[in-house]
């Protein structure tokens, strides 16, 4: 099963999607990830760390690279779940998976800032928690690699707000098109994390 993950800042995809990929035993494929874990032999591989370093994007043509060949990899043969990569329609101009199933978490405005206020994020490999909903086992440090837990910047109500503004401008298009194929699936995504999983599953009758 070919899935894709989708919702506002603080919706919870990380964590259902992680509980989705234990259940299917399939693998998440998400953007910053594959980008921070492409291999140094690379030929691309310090023009694109360079590029990043700075503060820029690594160029759509080179992530669609990158990702058309994780999918081609053996733990994908039965089917895998992005996350990051399909919610913007040029996305799916230099690579279209082909989903069989877009799951969209629902949530208000005010849960996501009163969810993102607490968030924190390990400064090595990327893993979110939340001090009220999912804390680290030693506060400030990573339980996967040790690092540094810090807080973004912008998760202030301000910026929370301005990102939600975005990411439903850029998101628009692509939802109605995959609500047009018939593969959308919007879940409410309010309630705690068991439940929304469990919603999960019985939409994608699994």
């Amino acid at each position: 099963m070919k899935l894709l993950m989708m919702g506002p800042q603080g919706c919870g995809k990380g964590t259902i999607g992680e509980m989705l990929s234990i259940k299917l035993n399939i693998p998440i494929i998400s953007t910053g990830h594959t980008l921070r874990t492409m291999p140094k032999e690379h030929p691309r591989y310090k023009e694109i760390t360079d590029l990043i370093a700075g503060g820029n994007l690594a160029p759509q043509d080179f992530i669609a690279e990158l990702l058309r060949d994780r999918v081609s990899k053996p733990d994908c043969a039965s089917g895998f779940i992005f996350d990051g990569w399909g919610r913007k329609k040029i996305d799916l101009e230099y690579f279209d998976p082909g989903f069989d199933k877009v799951i969209f978490l629902k949530i208000s405005p005010e849960t996501a800032i009163a969810r993102l206020s607490g968030r924190r994020t390990c400064r090595k490999c990327g893993k979110i928690y939340n001090v009220v909903t999912a804390p680290p086992r030693v506060a400030d440090v990573c339980d996967v690699c040790g690092g540094e837990l810090y807080q973004r910047e912008d998760d202030t109500e301000e910026g929370i707000r301005k990102r939600l503004a975005v990411f439903y401008s850029d998101t628009q298009e692509v939802l109605e098109g995959f609500r047009a194929k018939g593969i959308l699936i919007e879940i409410d995504a309010e309630p705690s994390p068991d439940s929304v999983f469990e919603s999960v599953l019985k939409a994608l009758e699994v």
